[in-house]
């Protein structure tokens, strides 16, 4: 953030922008599972939700382990390609008029995107409260953001 001054974005602006980008991948994650000719199953798994607790279970293992691996995928591309191309915004960050930027002001590459978003996907999943380290660091910065030094500003 050298030689340029920037208002770091609210917790609250961020979480709201990651919960729009979440609906935004969850949303394409099963038009892509129906794309690839599994929504199907998806949708006996609704149909047979009345059935007892086990069948319920085996059919709904693989089409989470598949919509999981979706998800990584889009991840990577649109939390890692797109972001990074785009200026350090998601869609999400767009319309909250935020973006990310490097704290020493290097350019903020595909690499650092990809890398953040996978520690970032990697916390989340072990403890949605590591997400809080925002609120004691002097740039609210995340674990994710310490890691590739960086930090979500206004626009």
């Amino acid at each position: 953030m050298e030689n340029v001054e920037y208002t770091i974005a609210n917790p609250v602006k961020r979480l709201l922008a990651y919960i729009i980008d979440s609906i935004f991948i969850s949303i394409a994650s099963i038009i892509v599972l129906f794309v690839i000719g599994q929504g199907s199953d998806l949708t006996a798994i609704v149909e047979s939700s009345g059935d007892n607790i086990e069948n319920l279970i085996e059919n709904l293992v693989p089409i989470i382990q598949i919509l999981t691996g979706i998800q990584l995928t889009l991840g990577v591309l649109y939390y890692g390609v797109y972001q990074a191309i785009s200026n350090g915004a998601t869609l999400g960050k767009k319309l909250l008029h935020i973006r990310i930027v490097s704290i020493d002001g290097s350019e903020f590459s595909i690499l650092n995107a990809i890398l953040r978003y996978i520690v970032n996907a990697i916390s989340m999943q072990l403890c949605f409260l590591l997400g809080f380290v925002m609120f004691f660091t002097s740039y609210k910065q995340a674990l994710h953001d310490l890691l590739v030094k960086t930090t979500v500003v206004d626009e």
